[in-house]
Parts: C-alpha cells; structure tokens; sequence
C-alpha cells in the first residue's frame, strides 16, 4: 500500500499533467484555419442555432459536439477556438482518468500514464481540432476507469457514472460501438488466458470456466442495483442528446409528448445509425484495407513512436517478466493491437484521426515500459551505477523530448503543412485569415451578394438546402469548405455561376461580368479569365484550399467598405 506522502505526490504529478494538458490545447487554439471536417459541422452547427432545429443525422455523427457548441456560441460568439473548446477541455481532461487506475498500476506507472496521454503528439493534434475522435475516446477510457474504481472500491456510484459518462461516448460518435466490443473482446482473450493456462495450474478448463461464470453472475446479482443505475444513466444521457429539437422541449412541457420523443431519440437514431454505418448501409467502405492500414502504421510511426515503443517494451514486461500479470495491463494491450487492426476496415476515409483510438490505450503499456526504465534507473542508482542510471535518464528524456519535438512541429510550428504527419488533405495548407477577416468585415456593410463562387468545381446546381447535410449530398458545395463556416459566421449572402461574360437577352444567369460581389472565388486555373472580367479595384490572393492540391484564388474589391482593417 503507498504511503499517503506518495499517494499525495502521485496526485500532484497528474494534476500537473492535466494543467501542462490544457496549456498545450487552449494556446493559440484558434490560429490554425478550420479543416474541411471541421467546417461542414461547424456550418450545421451555425444553421441548427439560427433555426432552433435539429434531427440526428449519422454522416455528421453524433449530436454532442452540436448541443454543446450551439450553447457556446450563444454565449461566446462563433470563432475557430470557440468550436474547438469542448475538444479542447475533454483532450485536456483526459490525463485526470489515471488517477482512476490508481490501484491497477503504481505510483509511477499513474505519473506516466497521466504524462502520455498529455504530451502525446495525436492526442495534442486532435483535441486542437474539431472532431469527435478524441471526445469518444476519452470518455469510453473513463467509463472504463470508473468501472474499474467501483471493482476496486465496491462502491456502486462509480458504476453509475461509468454509465452516464459511456452515454456521452455515445453521443460523440458511433465507434463508441467498437469501444463497447473492444471491450468485449479484450476481457474475452483474458479469460481465454486463463482457459489455455489452467493445465499449468493443476486446474481443468471446465472448472476454470465455470468458476469465472459463476463469478460473474453472482457479480450481476450483487450489483444489480448500481448496473440499473448505470444503465439508466445510460439511457437519459443518450435520450437528452438523441432527442430531436424542439420537440425535446416541447416534450418536457407537454409529458405527453415525452414517449415519441423518447422513442426517437433511441430507436429512431438507431435507424438512421444503420442505415448509413451498418453492414448495408449508405456510408461507403470500398477502400483498400492494406493501404489504409499502412497509413495508420505511417501515422503511428511518424508521432508515437515512443509510446509505442514503450507499449511493447510494457506489455512484454507485464506478459513474460512479471510474477503475476496485472489483468488491465494485458487488456489495454489485447485493445491497442485490435484498434490498429480493425479501424483501416471500418473507415470511410484515411484519416490520421483514427490512431487516437489505438494511442489511447497504448498508454497503459507504455506506462508501464516507463515504469521498467524508471525502476533500471533506481536499481542502479542503489548499486552506485552511474552508467546505469546515466542510461535510464537519457532514454526518459528523449522520450519526453521527442514528445515535445513532435508535438511542437505538428501543431504548432507547421499545423497546415502537408509535410505534417498529422495533416489530413481536407486541411486547407495556407493561412487565408486575412482575406476572411476582410470577407467578415465586408459583408456586414455590402447589399445582394457577398460571395460569388465562379467554376464548375464550386457552381452547386438545382435547389438544394445547404442546412440539410442529405439535401446536399453529392454536390460541389462540398468543395468549397471550409469557406463556408466562415461565410456563414460573416453572414454573407454566397451565389455561384459558370458563365464569365454577361448573359444574352433574356437569360438572367448571373455572370463574373456583370457580379457587384466584393469578393468573388475561383480556381486558380481560371485567374486569367476571371481577372479580365473584373473591374481593377479587385485584387486577388492565392491559397491551397486543401493540403495536396485545390489551389484557388480570391478576389476582393479594394474599394469594398470594409475592407481596410479598423484603426
């Protein structure tokens, strides 16, 4: 049992990782442009607070990010940091769930594991971005954490909690699912382990079998208060969050309304859940398994190659070293390696935020391999080794050095740049902050169109509702993001067009000729073209739209009100 001045120290280290956890995600949290990912939410976002309405719609995941962030804009404004506050502070939060694995692992192994999920460089990237990877991934590990701590403690609250915290994964996004069978998985190979090794401990596999089922159901039946408790907490959470707007609040006024709500808001969302991430359904899987694999390995490689080298020497440490191998170390582990596995299979796209599902439970053996240096380092320093103990402080160094390396480079330093490992292409690779600014200042004070797209790569055609994420499916409004998170913070009125030269008699087709916009986009191909038909107060700016390719050019009228920047 540690010592109370250890317990106390060991609480300190972690609560100095979550304050380090939060200075690495809120500084300068704003500066890098929205990616393309985060600007389709963020537009919806911006369209659910101005109408009031919301329904689940699976593409866009779950409705966390929406409620939360429709509540922040209301009070704080819309802005880049605004939007990526809540992944920010969950991020940032994350370190604090070591403490819940207090008595699975030692002092140290807490300390460390606290660190790693702090400094890591994809879990520092992705909490600085809005995206629900790292939102869903923190709160399953702290579902997992408080329902370890009510084993531990038998204390039945933390079962609650564990329930309505895994409510909240579930609200962040559907691989939540995953966590759950993971979870599965990883406790099924741990009593597979105990099968396979049972001749070695004069046991038969029935009566070890039979032992860990009654276990578990006496389990059950012991707890079953705090698991109905979890589960409730469960449910609420989820129908809060799933239930559509206004109809919650509606509903909450007239109770009886409250069973169709309730009905949508579970078996509803499970419905449209299927019917775009199911077996048969709309998302599109037809990807190259191998590839995407590899890329996640690259990714791995590139901004955790420490932790994942100290996962293996950990997991090693525990499996084959160790006199008796702590269950939590082997589970995270069976985890870790399963994430890597499955997620290239299950992606639409190759995403680098993906290896935030894999890094997480790496922690765990990685803590541990820090452990082992630590422990060679004291053993040394008793034996009056200095080489030892020279050897064990350099290797923790340069653990932490290429931690900070890594993570200065990727999100701060070069946060845009393709060269980036954590970079995915929907990341626009230039800073156009200024002509945004300019496009936000201009719009206030322009009548009629304020933004008009030029080309057969942005003109969207037909009717269609650019607040509705199906109405809007398969058109080229997708290629101008993330421009229109920032249009529609401005308040711009946008149009589109393909015609250069003013229209024939009779056709009302807007043209580039004939726009009165003050700010008019287009590829760069087109510069020539376009630059011909404007008049000379427009000048243009080039940007890479995206990271690998997408070059577009905007042009502003000079003479536009607004356009100087404020005394």
């Amino acid at each position: 049992m540690p010592s109370f001045g250890r317990r106390r120290t060991t609480a300190l280290a972690v609560g100095l990782a979550v304050l380090a956890a939060l200075a690495l995600r809120f500084v300068a949290l704003g500066d890098r442009i929205f990616h393309w990912d985060e600007a389709r939410v963020g537009y919806w976002v911006l369209q659910y607070a101005a109408s009031g309405e919301w329904a689940y719609r699976a593409i866009v995941h779950g409705p966390f990010l929406f409620h939360v962030n429709e509540s922040l804009f209301g009070v704080f404004g819309s802005s880049d940091a605004v939007a990526r506050a809540p992944v920010a502070v969950v991020g940032a939060l994350l370190p604090a769930t070591a403490w819940l694995f207090r008595a699975r692992l030692d002092d140290v192994e807490v300390a460390a594991l606290a660190g790693l999920l702090a400094l890591n460089p994809v879990l520092v990237y992705y909490s600085r971005f809005m995206r629900s990877d790292v939102l869903v991934a923190a709160f399953s590990f702290a579902a997992l954490g408080l329902a370890v701590r009510a084993l531990d403690t038998r204390r039945g609250g933390y079962l609650v909690a564990a329930g309505a915290v895994l409510g909240l994964a579930f609200t962040t996004k559907e691989n939540a699912l995953v966590y759950v069978a993971m979870f599965v998985g990883a406790s099924a190979l741990l009593l597979d382990e105990q099968l396979f090794t049972a001749r070695k401990r004069d046991e038969s596999f029935e009566r070890v079998l039979h032992e860990n089922l009654r276990r578990v159901g006496s389990g059950l039946f012991a707890w079953r208060r705090a698991i109905a408790g979890g589960v409730l907490a469960f449910f609420v959470v989820v129908v809060v969050f799933y239930a559509p707007r206004p109809e919650f609040y509606t509903a909450l006024a007239n109770p009886t309304q409250l069973p169709g709500v309730v009905a949508a808001g579970t078996a509803g969302a499970w419905t449209e859940f299927w019917s775009t991430w199911g077996v048969s359904g709309s998302a599109s899987r037809q990807h190259s398994y191998v590839a995407f694999l590899a890329d996640a390995l690259r990714t791995l490689g590139a901004a955790s190659l420490m932790l994942v080298a100290a996962a293996v020497v950990g997991f090693l440490a525990e499996r084959y070293v160790a006199d008796e191998p702590r269950d939590l170390v082997l589970f995270a582990g069976y985890w870790a390696v399963a994430s890597v596995v499955v997620y290239p299979a299950i992606t639409d796209i190759s995403g680098h935020w993906s290896v935030v599902h894999a890094v997480v439970p790496l922690a765990i053996p990685a803590a541990v391999g820090v452990r082992v240096v630590v422990d060679r380092g004291r053993s040394a320093y008793r034996s009056d080794d200095r080489v030892g103990v020279a050897l064990a402080a350099l290797v923790l160094l340069a653990a932490v050095g290429q931690m900070g390396a890594v993570t200065a480079e990727t999100s701060y330093l070069m946060p845009q740049d393709d060269e980036n490992a954590l970079v995915q292409y929907g990341q626009p690779g230039s800073d156009m902050r200024a002509t945004l600014d300019r496009i936000e200042r201009i719009a206030p004070e322009n009548d009629g169109t304020d933004v008009l797209y030029y080309g057969s790569h942005f003109h969207v055609t037909g009717e269609y509702d650019a607040s509705d994420p199906d109405s809007v499916a398969g058109t080229n409004w997708f290629n101008r993001l993330p421009l229109p998170w920032y249009t529609e913070r401005a308040d711009a009125v946008t149009d589109s067009t393909t015609r250069l030269t003013e229209p024939t008699a009779g056709n009302v087709t807007g043209s580039v000729a004939t726009t009165d916009a003050p700010v008019v986009v287009t590829e760069a191909k087109n510069y020539r073209g376009v630059r011909e038909h404007l008049g000379a107060e427009y000048e243009g700016w080039t940007y890479e739209l995206t990271a690998t390719d997408t070059v577009i050019v905007v042009f502003v009228d000079t003479e536009a009100p607004g356009f100087a920047e404020p005394e």
